[in-house]
């Protein structure tokens, strides 16, 4: 009876490892006999051939198999991608069973897992020990490809070809030979050694190498052919596989490349024709699109006729405008479209007002910077910025144009003596402008003795003592002096607003004073971002006056300083109470909702961003000023869901807020998907709230 137990044990034991083997050695046939490259096996054989090598490792550990049913499961694991369960088999093995048969396969296998896995330094370490060690060609050859393939991806050329050659040369099969060859064809192309690539690729041509390689090799070598000015021998490579059968479905864009070899020679007819036949007759849109972008290309910077490129790129945007060429011919575009809106305007009366003067310069001045930015015509953008500098010398943005003409004159014609001497004159012409700090940087003289006598210094000055020091007397002499020097300067309504505010926080008069100072202030500069904010300063003034008395209201009122911008709780102003033009401060807000073209914008709602490059950091400049709530910014969104412009509406009386959280903001990508179709490429309202760091709450 023990007998025919022992009988049946074994026969059961020796049947699951038999059909375990079975399983395995069908699988691995399998994935060595494919000739598709990165093909992995039958999944189905070597997932069974882990369960019953499984059952002789759980149920007969002493059994004789046990180390082939280790192996069975490190190789079975590995080409079912379960590369933790590679490692742990592997190392059992290796540990246990020093002296198997399988022992230099499976340490080929560890690398490979580790690999896998992330541990680039260990699985290197482990492939130098076998490429080093006397053991088995075919372990070598991949060791030496592991090795080969790490350099490669590292962009260590020279020692990657030194692996792969040694694969290429002795130790690969004949598949790994003609891998280890493409890899030094393309690290010679990735290096730039055209050259050498080109017969790289030539010798893999001789290799006998499957469709898609064969493909691969001629493609480069055309592209080397190219670069090396071979343009007749790189167009001889693109005829053979345009002749050859097996890559009938890639005609299109084998004629893309044909025609890019008549531009190189400036024969741009013999290139127009392939251009204008891809995009009459091929299928595939893609194909079709880049076609029409590479006649727009020629008709714009060739022909110099914007309004036929205009058309080949709005072409190119209808028919594939996700892709990089289709957002590209869309800007393209756009920046042609805008020449008609920045054209250089009639002479201006010598009646005309400051505000039109100045209107007049900032549309030439944005023609220049179309010109040289985006239609790549520095010349003629040199003379457009040169007529703004001439003709509107007291125009608000004629200091701005001479420093960019400095910038064109240091890049366009190398001139660096001609470009500082025109600076040096912003100097001398406008010593109180709102971009001589700007010249100044240019300079290297931001910081020195030559850096005053400008609003924007004196506002640092004055932020300086506020923010620094808390020297509240120092801070106002500052703003005093912007405010009667420098009526012309961005940063006078801003010194005018901060004086009253001054007065506010820390010399209330406790009467009707502050009102009145904040009501002449919004009636005198109205429709500003300064002006609204004191708005909301009379809304939250006439509340106070309004109030209960002190006994009639409740014990838990939020104390004074517990307030945003406009006036509201911070539990409100959290909860997004008081953001709906009807409510409280509503009047104050509705500005915020008309665009840039006066359009009534909408507010972006329960979208949150889902990449932010430049994440907000509480300025420590701003830390004395305790000051939390929401900005209110108009933003375009582009139609991958990135921020296209912005536009800061609703600020904090803390410049350093304003202009992070501008940084933050632009950086911004939301997710199309989740944002309805008619706001999608316009203006939107995005609420951005900043909260106080931890420690200050």
């Amino acid at each position: 009876m023990v007998l025919l137990l022992l009988g049946g044990s074994g026969c059961v034991y020796y049947n699951t490892f038999f059909n375990a083997r079975q399983s395995f050695s069908e699988a691995e046939s399998s994935r060595k006999s494919s000739k598709r490259r990165g093909f992995k096996g039958n999944q189905a054989q070597y997932e069974r051939a882990i369960e019953k090598s499984l059952k002789i490792v759980e149920n007969y550990p002493n059994s004789k198999y046990y180390d082939d049913a280790l192996y069975v499961l490190t190789v079975s694991y590995y080409w079912t991608e379960k590369y933790n369960s590679t490692e742990r088999r592997a190392r059992e093995l290796l540990a246990n069973y020093a002296d198997s048969k399988y022992a230099e396969e499976v340490t080929v296998y560890l690398a490979k897992a580790k690999l896998e896995q992330g541990d680039i330094e260990d699985a290197m370490e482990v492939f130098g020990q076998i490429f080093e060690t006397e053991t088995k060609r075919e372990y070598k050859a991949e060791a030496a490809m592991g090795l080969g393939n790490f350099h490669y991806e590292n962009r260590d050329y020279e020692l990657a070809r030194s692996y792969l050659r040694a694969v290429r040369d002795s130790l690969g099969d004949g598949e790994q030979k003609r891998l280890a060859q493409r890899y030094i064809a393309d690290s010679y192309f990735d290096s730039f050694h055209f050259g050498d690539a080109q017969g790289a690729y030539l010798q893999l041509l001789g290799m006998d190498p499957p469709s898609d390689d064969y493909y691969h090799a001629l493609w480069r070598a055309a592209a080397c052919s190219y670069r090396l000015q071979r343009l007749e021998t790189g167009r001889d490579y693109l005829r053979r596989l345009m002749e050859d059968e097996r890559y009938f479905d890639s005609l299109g864009v084998l004629k893309l490349k044909l025609a890019e070899g008549f531009e190189w020679e400036d024969d741009l007819v013999r290139a127009e024709e392939l251009y204008f036949e891809v995009a009459e007759q091929e299928e595939v849109k893609q194909t079709r699109a880049e076609a029409y972008y590479n006649l727009g290309i020629i008709q714009q910077f060739d022909y110099d006729d914007l309004t036929k490129a205009k058309e080949y790129y709005d072409s190119t945007a209808s028919m594939f405008r996700s892709s990089p060429i289709g957002r590209d011919a869309l800007q393209r575009s756009s920046d042609i479209g805008k020449l008609e809106t920045f054209r250089r305007p009639e002479a201006v009366d010598t009646s005309a007002t400051q505000d039109v003067i100045d209107q007049v310069a900032y549309t030439q001045y944005q023609l220049a910077e179309l010109y040289w930015e985006k239609l790549n015509k520095p010349d003629t953008a040199m003379m457009e910025m040169r007529y703004v500098v001439d003709s509107f010398p007291d125009s608000y943005d004629a200091p701005k144009a001479m420093i960019s003409l400095a910038g064109m004159t240091r890049s366009h014609l190398g001139d660096t003596a001609a470009a500082d001497s025109i600076l040096r004159e912003v100097l001398v012409r406008y010593p109180g402008s709102d971009f001589v700090a700007e010249a100044l940087e240019e300079l290297g003289l931001r910081h020195t003795a030559a850096d005053t006598g400008y609003a924007a210094r004196y506002l640092e000055m004055a932020e300086a003592f506020f923010v620094d020091e808390g020297n509240i007397d120092s801070a106002r002499y500052y703003y005093q002096l912007i405010a009667d020097r420098f009526p012309e300067s961005e940063d006078y309504l801003r010194a005018q607003f901060a004086l009253i505010w001054l007065t506010e926080e820390y010399e209330p008069p406790g009467d009707s004073t502050l009102f009145f100072a904040y009501s002449e202030f919004a009636d005198s500069f109205p429709n500003n971002d300064w002006s609204r904010l004191a708005k909301s300063k009379i809304r939250g003034e006439k509340a106070r006056q309004q109030a209960p008395p002190e006994e009639d209201r409740e014990e838990e009122e939020e104390a004074p300083g517990e307030r945003d911008e406009v006036g509201l709780p911070e539990d409100q102003v959290a909860a997004g109470e008081g953001v709906d033009t009807t409510s409280v401060g509503g009047d104050y807000r509705e500005s915020y909702y008309v665009g840039p073209d006066d359009q009534q914008l909408q507010l972006l709602q329960d979208v949150e961003p889902i990449r932010i490059e430049e994440p907000f950091e509480y300025p420590q400049e701003a830390y004395q000023s305790r000051w939390q709530g929401y900005l209110y910014f108009q933003i375009l969104l582009d139609s991958f869901g990135e921020v296209a412009d912005y536009r800061l509406v609703g600020k904090s009386p803390v410049n350093e807020i304003n202009y992070r959280a501008g940084l933050t903001v632009e950086s911004m990508a939301f997710d199309a998907t989740q944002i309805d179709e008619e706001l999608q490429e316009t203006w939107v309202v995005y609420k951005f709230e900043v909260l106080l760091p931890e420690q200050l709450r």
